[in-house]
């Protein structure tokens, strides 16, 4: 088995069915174990007081489809944990319906389950979509195309097996609404500027309520679009990858994986990791 693949809209999502298109394209074999529904916004949570269900709903013996009952985090940990995909090359989590960029990715389950692969001992890899509408909301609304952002993951995938990085590396990837430059960008997280106290107020039957990050607005506080961050990378229509090092308190570890990174984009640019 070449590829763990999961993701937070659930095994039915597109984005989903995207990424295991690509990757099996690429030629490589991938299970896919995912929740059996939506599970947006649950970063880094974990199932530890019910059982997790890791049941067989698709595919085939070689590219198997199975959903559970848990978060994102849950997945691969069973996944890998029961003996299922613990021969995995990489762990691939999306790819994701809406962008996960600057402060927001500390709230994403796709990235979420992308750490926990890295902390598992496999190279890992999130992928996630922006809108059709190129806006840079907290939640998108619209449509996703998955064209681009998924050939560039079967073929980043592609890489990572055949150089792997450095130990316990994640890389955070998203694709534009629309692709003006097939040259994927090296960069760093973006940063929101929220304002105090302008959440919108609500009067519900149970009362005085919130809507919280400002979804329920037109549009979020904007991004400062920092220069190298992945919100300037979209907005100029070129694919962002952001690489992690979870091996927190190693001296140097994140210099290798920024290292590494640079290495992969470039080889990609020159056409390395393309489907034989």
């Amino acid at each position: 088995m070449d590829v763990l693949l999961t993701n937070d809209d659930g095994f039915e999502s597109p984005g989903l069915a995207a990424a295991r298109d690509a990757l099996m394209a690429a030629g490589l074999t991938v299970a896919t174990v995912a929740p059996d529904g939506p599970r947006s916004g649950t970063a880094r949570s974990a199932t530890f007081r019910k059982a997790i269900h890791q049941i067989r709903c698709g595919g085939d013996d070689a590219n198997p489809i199975y959903k559970t009952n848990g978060t994102p985090v849950d997945c691969v940990r069973v996944a890998i944990l029961s003996g299922l995909a613990s021969a995995a090359k990489v762990v691939v989590s999306g790819i994701n319906e809406g962008a996960n960029l600057g402060d927001d990715a500390s709230y994403s389950s796709t990235l979420g389950a992308g750490i926990e692969g890295a902390l598992l001992g496999k190279p890992a890899l999130a992928a996630s979509q922006q809108s059709r509408d190129g806006r840079f909301r907290l939640v998108d609304k619209d449509g996703y195309d998955f064209a681009a952002g998924a050939q560039f993951v079967g073929k980043l995938v592609r890489y990572m097996i055949g150089h792997p990085p450095p130990s316990r590396t994640a890389l955070n990837v998203n694709a534009p609404a629309k692709l003006v430059s097939p040259d994927p960008v090296l960069t760093h997280l973006d940063h929101r500027t929220w304002s105090h106290a302008t959440t919108g107020v609500v009067e519900t039957a149970e009362g005085k309520a919130w809507f919280t990050f400002g979804t329920n607005l037109e549009t979020d506080p904007d991004f400062l679009g920092i220069p190298g961050s992945d919100v300037t990378a979209l907005r100029a229509g070129r694919i962002s990858a952001t690489p992690f090092s979870l091996d927190w308190s190693k001296a140097g570890a994140r210099r290798a994986t920024v290292r590494w990174t640079k290495q992969a984009l470039a080889a990609l640019r020159q056409g390395e990791g393309a489907a034989p």
